[in-house]
């Protein structure tokens, strides 16, 4: 096994476009490592937007195939809607459950650079919003692997850098413009050989491969929390990783406090735009049902329950408003 600085694994999200094109136009051609990345890929699609940093790159790029060899001198791109993992000296890619909202997410592909690279590997966080990627950053540190941090105030969208360095204190950040040259001095070093891994790395690993995790040992990662999923309403476990709060599911959804509650809230939008439907809906039927009665007692009690479903519109909608404005 390589006792050398060989894997470097980059996550990126908003903006990580722009500073991916002035990375990999920086990289060395001969760069002695193999570079990893997932990317939250914007409307652009994956295979345009890998296209287009094709074109500024030194160094061959693909998009990553499951079984693929890691070889250094080569940039491999997450494919989406599936995760990509590092494995003994291959890729997995595994369509596990969505992790931050996101599939590929940046966290499985980091805890796998920390369970099987340990101190070989070098981690980067570039320009994003939410906090993909810090779980997987504080992995990778906790296994010998070096963070690297694009400078908050270098990065279009500074939350995910900051939320890197957040949970990493450790971690390094550097402008975008010496980033390329700070990986390359970086790679090839000497290093230790890997060391342990704790246990629920690897258990929180296999259950984003679908490797099998039992319910008894997915217990084990945490407490149970009063909240459920809001992508198939199971029970969340929540997890304390040092600084940071996280959540779990059975079905292997993983949630930062700050995803939990992003995803909560559009959920509790979904349900209240599909109440004010069935609202809305209730009361013209009623209307409707209230002009065909002909007795003027049934009529009338028609027409107070669809007064009663006109003013929880009217309530409903208010709320809406009220949410999309934030007003109290």
């Amino acid at each position: 096994m390589s006792h050398h600085v060989d894997t470097v694994v980059i996550g990126g999200s908003a903006g990580c476009f722009t500073a991916l094109r002035r990375l990999l136009a920086d990289l060395p051609e001969d760069l002695p490592a193999a570079v990893l990345i997932c990317q939250h890929f914007s409307s652009l699609g994956e295979k345009h937007a890998v296209d287009l940093l094709r074109g500024y790159s030194k160094m061959p790029v693909t998009l990553a195939e499951d079984g693929m060899e890691i070889e250094a001198g080569q940039i491999i791109f997450a494919r989406p809607d599936v995760h990509m993992m590092i494995g003994q000296d291959h890729l997995h890619l595994r369509r596990g459950a969505h992790e931050n909202n996101f599939r590929p997410a940046i966290d499985p592909l980091f805890r796998s650079a920390a369970v099987y690279r340990g101190p070989r590997a070098i981690g980067v966080i570039l320009s994003g919003m939410m906090d993909d990627g810090a779980a997987g950053a504080r992995a990778l540190h906790r296994t010998g692997g070096h963070i690297l941090v694009q400078s908050p105030d270098s990065a279009d969208f500074p939350d995910m850098p900051s939320a890197a360095l957040a949970a990493v204190p450790e971690a390094e950040p550097v402008p975008l413009e010496t980033l390329a040259a700070e990986i390359a001095a970086l790679t090839n070093r000497p290093c230790k050989p890997p060391g342990g891994v704790p246990w629920e790395m690897g258990l929180e690993l296999k259950i984003a491969g679908l490797e099998g995790a039992t319910m008894a040992n997915e217990e084990r990662l945490g407490e149970l929390s009063p909240y459920n999923c809001p992508h198939c309403n199971g029970v969340l476990w929540q997890i304390e990783d040092g600084p940071m709060t996280r959540f779990r599911c059975h079905t292997g959804h993983a949630y930062t406090m700050e995803s939990l509650n992003a995803s909560q809230d559009r959920a509790l939008d979904e349900s209240l735009f599909n109440a004010l439907r069935a609202h809305k809906g209730r009361a013209a039927l009623i209307r409707q049902m209230a002009r065909k009665t002909e007795g003027t007692e049934s009529r009338r009690r028609l027409e107070e329950r669809a007064v009663r479903y006109e003013e929880d519109t009217e309530r409903l909608q208010q709320i809406i408003k009220n949410r999309n404005t934030g007003q109290p």
